[in-house]
């Protein structure tokens, strides 16, 4: 299900969770889905509200996510009061240590004690401040609709998005902009139209906030609302709250008691989703630099392509059939890193989905894969010409006095922390294949795992490599002092392919430039995967795990592609 939990429907559960104040919050866990909090009072049947990847809420009568329990500090903790902010996504539970739960911005929660926080997920932001422990809580600044200060006429005039987006952003009413554009049969052309009739809307906002008092949820296939939507013409399946958030989570998941075919629909969409944030935080990395200038220059934007929406603190976009929102209070590459994020617990949900396994289905046998340069990372470029790595200080001094000829390449990357690489040129060279190693020497530096793209390195002969510093200087282990002009090779992206290459009449496995490999290959770009990633390459390419490892670039990875042939 693709639906979006808005502020009604936070509402409608806070109302739920009423019933909780003057009981307590008995314990937390902690799972790598989310957070999971036991709510009890005397004369109530307990109940789990868990908190999911940032972006849902449910309840349910067991803990549903398992993890570590009461690694929060709000272990039987009082609950005064259980509420939700004007038009904001926010749910908090308040007592002498308070829950807030934000669904904004990718997802939030704070744990505090006397208003100031104990724990937070991560450091929150208040306009150009920066929330973390030991500050005290700020509300975002928020929209209330039902306060005597909201100035509707104000909100109106000052937009300069169309009227459904007005509605959406100006007033804060999300999904719920589109249902009263649908009340007034489409009728909204202009801004001047909304200000025309404020009555008649506010008297359809009032309907949202006294559906959600009623704590009911009508689920359709593709979204949800807590009045019966006024946009579709299909019958919903009518829920309380408490079941028809549970019923969404399930969704989510793909699990529960759903058919077969419902399943492998719902993988696919998932696995359609999975790729499109894949591509989205791939497309960030490759415009690293650009993505970067446009988070600090997002009120000198151009208002046509880019959306900026201060109230959420982001900047949205459409670039490649992608509909990109970048954060504000982020860099390009913590976007990047939300999106991977977010595409890896997908992932990681799918791994869990068990459909019932085609008949005759036989076990593949992982073979053995023998290696060779094995201090080494390597890997033959389009020229047939070897490039031969080092892996620390120790290699970075035994490759160049090793493998260093009269008519070889040292190539660098330039940054701190990369390894010196050597092309043994055997055949004639070409910009292509040299450019292949420039991009080897790039992703195998630490920039492969500070997400660094848009990279430079430079390459010299051998007569400009030296162990002799200049009088006076001290030389690192591994360091080389290079002499004269450098030849310089940039705008290199951090992606690489991995699958086989023959040495010597041997297939081995090796990571390499996307162009250099034929066939069966896997295309990876950084990432926060490891154990699940090495074995998803291995079991793609038919060898053991043991075969990929060495190959990698250091630091953590993500599958974007498998190409068959």
């Amino acid at each position: 299900m693709n639906g979006t939990i808005s502020f009604a429907e936070i509402m409608s559960l806070a109302g739920h969770l009423t019933m909780y104040e003057g009981g307590f919050i008995e314990k937390n866990y902690q799972s790598d889905e989310g957070f999971s909090f036991k709510l009890r009072k005397s004369g109530l049947d307990s109940t789990y509200l868990h908190f999911i990847d940032g972006k849902i809420l449910f309840l349910s009568q067991e803990n549903e996510i398992g993890g570590k329990k009461n690694v929060l500090p709000i272990e039987n903790s009082p609950i005064t009061r259980v509420r939700q902010i004007g038009t904001d996504r926010l749910l908090m539970i308040e007592g002498p240590e308070s829950l807030v739960i934000e669904l904004m911005a990718g997802g939030n929660l704070f744990v505090l004690h006397n208003g100031l926080i104990a724990y937070a997920k991560k450091p929150g932001k208040r306009g150009g401040k920066v929330m973390r422990v030991g500050d005290r809580y700020e509300l975002p600044q928020y929209i209330d609709l039902r306060s005597s200060e909201f100035d509707y006429e104000h909100s109106i005039q000052t937009s300069s998005g169309d009227p459904i987006r007005t509605l959406a952003v100006k007033l804060g009413l999300s999904k719920y902009a589109e249902e009263i554009d649908c009340a007034f049969a489409h009728s909204f052309r202009e801004n001047s139209d909304l200000l025309k009739n404020k009555e008649k809307i506010l008297e359809k906002i009032a309907d949202i906030y006294s559906s959600a008092q009623e704590g009911k949820l009508y689920v359709y296939e593709d979204e949800f609302y807590v009045w019966k939507s006024l946009c579709r013409s299909e019958e919903p399946e009518a829920r309380g709250i408490e079941d028809g958030l549970f019923q969404i989570y399930e969704n989510s998941r793909s699990v529960g008691n759903s058919k077969t075919d419902a399943m492998k629909r719902n993988i696919e969409k998932m696995t359609l989703e999975m790729d499109k944030l894949r591509k989205t935080g791939e497309f960030i990395m490759h415009h690293l630099g650009e993505m970067d200038s446009l988070l600090k220059n997002g009120k000198k934007v151009d208002p046509e392509k880019f959306q900026v929406d201060y109230d959420k603190e982001t900047i949205s976009f459409t670039e490649e059939g992608m509909n990109i929102e970048l954060k504000m209070n982020e860099t390009a590459g913590e976007n990047a890193d939300d999106y991977f994020a977010m595409s890896k617990r997908i992932r990681e949900r799918l791994s869990r989905v068990r459909l019932e396994p085609e008949p005759d289905v036989k076990k593949v046998e992982l073979k053995k894969v023998k290696r060779v340069f094995t201090n080494y990372r390597w890997f033959i470029n389009s020229d047939g010409n070897l490039a031969i790595a080092g892996k620390d200080a120790e290699t970075n001094d035994s490759v160049v006095k090793k493998y260093l000829g009269e008519k070889d390449i040292y190539f660098h990357a330039d940054i701190h922390g990369a390894p010196s690489v050597v092309l043994k040129v055997t055949r004639e060279t070409t910009e292509n294949g040299l450019e292949e190693v420039a991009v080897f020497a790039w992703c195998m530096s630490k920039a492969w795992n500070s997400k660094f793209g848009n990279g430079s390195v430079f390459y010299v002969t051998k007569s400009q490599v030296s162990k002799t510093p200049e009088s006076g200087e001290y030389l690192a282990r591994g360091a080389w002092v290079i002499r004269g002009k450098k030849n310089y090779i940039t705008h290199l992206n951090l992606e690489l392919a991995v699958g086989f290459q023959k040495y010597e009449n041997r297939d081995y496995v090796v990571a390499a430039p996307i162009p250099s490999i034929s066939g069966r290959k896997v295309v990876i770009v950084p990432g926060e995967g490891r154990e699940e990633v090495v074995r998803e390459i291995s079991e793609f390419l038919g060898v053991e795990k043991e075969a990929v490892y060495p190959a990698l670039p250091p630091g953590t990875w993500s599958v974007r592609e498998r190409v068959v042939s």
